[in-house]
């Protein structure tokens, strides 16, 4: 079974319009990612929506790099998710920022198992091209090109959803 799954419906405690980051500046006053009830759930819908809402808390990561919420739902074993965290913050270190790069996740497919606390899912991964830029506003390193891929995503339910892992399918 394949689902799509909206990002979560953002929200934002700062007063103001979003405004995305562009080639004159950094992004202002992004929405937080608000958790879905559903993504609270031990189920597999529970684990679509977890899985959606991890990556809009991933692309609030890139524009911001605030990476609390994506350490407060992975694992400290996943290393991919510390690559993830360490992209973020690095994408806004000394005053750089990213325009664009934004993470869609149009399918998730589930395997689930309800005797078991650990489950997987492929995703389908897109992803927007993405321009650095420096403080000073030159480009910073080379652009990426926008990206269609599969992912794998190990998660595990003890009271709420962490990712243990994930990766690119080759």
């Amino acid at each position: 079974m394949s689902v799509s799954v909206p990002a979560a419906s953002p929200t934002s405690s700062s007063s103001g319009a979003y405004k995305p980051a562009d080639a004159q500046g950094k992004a202002q006053n992004v929405p937080v990612p608000v958790m879905p009830e559903l993504a609270k759930e031990n189920s597999k819908a529970g684990l679509e929506a977890f899985i959606g809402y991890w990556y809009a808390v991933g692309n609030y990561a890139d524009e911001t790099g605030d990476v609390s919420g994506l350490i407060a739902l992975s694992t400290p074993e996943c290393k991919a998710c510390a690559q993830f965290q360490k992209a973020a913050v690095d994408g806004s270190k000394y005053g750089r920022w990213i325009v664009g790069g934004k993470v869609s996740t149009p399918r998730i497919e589930v395997s689930w198992n309800a005797e078991e606390t650990t489950h997987q899912a492929r995703v389908q991964v897109i992803q927007e091209a993405a321009t650095y830029y420096n403080a000073d506003g030159t480009e910073g390193r080379p652009a990426d090109a926008a990206t269609n891929d599969a992912f794998i995503i190990v998660a595990s339910f003890d009271s709420a959803w962490k990712v243990v892992d994930t990766g690119v399918i080759r």
